[in-house]
């Protein structure tokens, strides 16, 4: 018998959804997708970051010069904000799981076809997909985690999970350092290929479909409660589990919505934030292993060195995640990247030593880190109504930042610019940065979760 038939036969009383996931539980069912999720980040951040620090030798195979090696990076970075952009809606039409799925399968196997490029165009064009890969499994997968974690622990997961991209970006420095001169760069991007395609079965089978999405689309209870078992949960039988709907009715949503009287600045802040401190962290992750190298150092060093970068960072977002509950979370930004605007300056003068090394460690700290705070607070600026058009917009803001700030360094330095004065100028960006989220934390405090 069919659960509509017992609804009707039956009367039963109601369980509204937002009460059975805010319910901290001691099983591992949650942590185990939160795990999973954190795991397939960070191989997101591996990929993604991979094609930095093996430039130089890509360069060198396909006898490229700095503009096409630029095109490369940026190939990449196009492909997040196409994936982000088409991603986000997909995931709002046909589920956050299906979605996330395609979206590691192509990543994953675009990856492993990079390795196995025999010329530079081909590259490109892997990188390409790799990206748009990449950019429509993070909204899906937001998505999901935001849709089945406990209101009360939703930011500092989020910020948790996110630092994995950086732990895969320092990862990827540290094992190009390693690995470099003995399976080269198509055996790293191998590795990368490899490992969300060993990772995607276990997604297939132990993360659910968002409940809450499944009650928006009209399915059936019996799914609805099937997705709940996956995490933990199991309501009570005879309820029937509704959804509550925290948005005032009338409220506007949608892309017109963002720009309304009580949103126009918050928007405004949140893309120029997000579009200048993503092509910020680019420019250094994606660029300072070449200008180590052409400072004489070998391959491996420059990686091993630059990828301290992505190791402050990931210190940084740690404290971050820890801290978010008790000071401003736009605060702490702020001061931070007001602070790490200087370092990019002291970057762009490479030397062998400790202290040039502790200087690329701290730089991480101040302006990576601040990245996952920013990610995991954006949608608390946001009403119900137009909270995923408006963390969605502001991604996508960002990726074009990365795209266009990373994408334009090759044509620079045809100019005549050389990647030292470029690294350098990023402290402006990093200036105006900490100015945005100085007004932003005074328009528009974020609640806490």
């Amino acid at each position: 018998m069919s659960t509509t038939t017992l609804s009707s036969a039956h009367p039963r009383s109601s369980t509204p959804i937002n009460g059975l996931l805010n319910v901290r539980l001691p099983g591992w069912r949650r942590a185990i997708v939160v795990a999973l999720c954190f795991v397939i980040v960070a191989i997101e951040g591996f990929d993604a970051a991979l094609i930095g620090f093996v430039a130089p030798q890509v360069a060198e195979q396909f006898g490229a010069m700095p503009g096409q090696i630029s095109l490369a990076i940026s190939a990449g970075m196009l492909g997040l904000l196409l994936g982000y952009l088409v991603g986000g809606p997909q995931a709002d039409r046909r589920g956050r799981k299906p979605v996330l799925l395609i979206g590691i399968a192509i990543f994953g196997v675009a990856t492993v076809a990079t390795a196995l490029s025999a010329t530079l165009t081909q590259l490109i064009a892997w990188r390409l997909v790799t990206g748009i890969g990449i950019g429509a499994a993070m909204p899906a997968m937001s998505a999901l985690l935001a849709e089945i974690l406990p209101v009360t622990r939703r930011a500092s997961t989020l910020s948790a999970v996110f630092c994995g991209f950086l732990f895969g970006s320092a990862a990827a420095g540290i094992l190009t350092g390693q690995l470099i001169e003995t399976i080269g760069w198509h055996g790293l991007f191998v590795m990368g290929g490899i490992a969300p395609l060993v990772v995607l079965p276990l997604m297939l089978l132990l993360v659910p479909e968002s409940p809450q999405f499944l009650l928006v689309s009209g399915k059936a209870q019996e799914k609805v409660r099937e997705a709940l078992r996956k995490i933990g949960i199991t309501p009570a039988s005879g309820t029937e589990i509704t959804l509550v709907e925290t948005g005032a009715q009338g409220e506007r949503s949608g892309l017109r919505a963002l720009f309304g009287p009580h949103l126009r600045v918050t928007s405004m802040l949140i893309w120029g934030l997000m579009f200048l401190i993503l092509g910020s962290f680019y420019v250094i992750a994606s660029y300072l292993p070449t200008m180590l190298k052409a400072s004489g150092v070998s391959l491996a060093m420059a990686s091993k060195t630059s990828a301290l970068f992505q190791t402050g960072g990931l210190l940084g977002a740690v404290v971050g995640a820890i801290v978010i509950r008790k000071l401003s979370p736009m605060k702490l930004v702020w001061i931070a990247l007001l602070i790490g605007a200087v370092m990019p300056m002291i970057l762009s003068t490479p030397a062998q030593s400790v202290l040039y090394n502790a200087s690329i460690f701290i730089a991480g700290v101040l302006i990576s880190g601040p990245i996952v705070v920013i990610n995991a607070v954006i949608v608390m600026f946001y009403p119900t109504s137009v909270r995923s058009t408006g963390a969605g917009w502001a991604n996508s803001m960002g990726r074009l930042g990365s795209f266009v700030c990373a994408g334009s360094i090759g044509w620079l330095v045809q100019q005549g610019i050389s990647l030292q004065n470029v690294i350098a100028s990023v402290s402006i960006a990093i200036f105006i940065c900490a100015v945005l989220a100085f007004f932003l934390s005074r328009n528009v405090p974020p609640t806490r979760d």
